[in-house]
């Protein structure tokens, strides 16, 4: 029967009692606001206000139907609030999952400085292999996607955001420790702790580095990078891990040292191809490029200059 804006006007002259004084509070012309009042009672068939002087006072109908339109108004106002701050990303849902290394060094540091900003914000963080973090990007699960080394998924866009290396870690006064870097001559004879083979931490391992003499060197094989950590740090071989898990705090009781040549691992954000960001999801992936976290892995990047080892 009336629209929003009509019932906006209506309730403003019965609080200012007067067309002007509507117009002013409404930013809006004095006959605009008389013509929609006019409009109001022809639909309706009725007067809403009585006329004494400049003051409009309202009727008994009028009362009724400004009493009614509270409730309206208080949803349109919920409604108006929850827009502007999603304008502001202050509110709202985002979904991440990521693998462990993801979740352990990158993830919580860029979450913390984001929704310290934004304490409206709901976040759901989901830690899962790289293939469970494909898939849940993929059927919507979840928002954002990161992971090590990713495989190529049809429908899946990826974004390089740092280049992380493979280095190896061993506990401190190793005989490794007195290396630079390290080639697979020096990891010769040494106890190893590998990935599972064909995983995308064993696949970021060239075989030049990972020969077929240092596999049978291995004494464990693991799935995750903080095991492999956990597993160097009480002694039981050296083991390969990313310069991400490698590097952040001091998690680890344990020296690391890059290898020669080095062994590039891209950190990647994965989302769906063809659809643009939320406005929450583009907040966070700027808070995400910005982290220091991986301003830090910049120590570990490049190759390493050839010198005697």
């Amino acid at each position: 029967m009336f629209t929003l804006r009509q019932l906006e006007i209506f309730r403003e002259v019965v609080r200012a009692r007067t067309t002007v004084g509507a117009a002013k509070a409404l930013n809006v012309s004095q006959p605009l606001v008389s013509n929609m009042i006019r409009q109001m009672e022809t639909k309706i068939g009725f007067p809403l206000f009585e006329r004494f002087g400049n003051r409009l006072v309202p009727t008994p109908d009028a009362d009724e139907i400004y009493q009614d339109s509270d409730s309206i108004f208080s949803i349109y106002q919920a409604f108006t609030h929850r827009i502007e701050a999603r304008q502001r990303s202050e509110s709202g849902h985002l979904r991440v999952v990521g693998t462990p290394p993801m979740a352990n060094a990158l993830i919580p540091r860029a979450l913390k400085e984001f929704v310290s900003k934004r304490p409206a914000v709901r976040v759901h963080l989901d830690t899962r292999r790289i293939t469970g973090v494909l898939e849940s990007v993929q059927t919507r699960t979840a928002d954002i996607g990161l992971g090590l080394n990713p495989p190529e998924r049809e429908g899946l866009a990826y974004e390089v955001l740092a280049m992380a290396q493979m280095v190896c870690v061993f506990p401190p006064g190793h005989p490794l420790e007195n290396k630079l870097a390290l080639t697979s001559q020096d990891l010769a004879g040494v106890p190893l702790i590998l990935y599972e083979q064909n995983s995308s931490l064993d696949l970021a391992i060239s075989r030049d580095i990972l020969t077929a003499e240092l596999r049978a060197q291995a004494i464990a094989e693991v799935r995750y990078s903080s095991v492999a950590c956990l597993m160097a740090e009480v002694g039981m071989g050296v083991a390969f891990v990313d310069s991400l898990t490698a590097s952040v705090g001091d998690r680890y009781r344990l020296s690391a040292r890059p290898l020669f040549p080095s062994q590039p691992v891209p950190i990647c954000l994965i989302t769906r191809k063809g659809e643009p960001a939320k406005r929450i999801q583009a907040n966070f992936l700027a808070e995400l490029r910005r982290s220091p976290t991986l301003t830090a892995l910049q120590e570990f990047g490049g190759e390493m200059p050839d010198r005697d080892r």
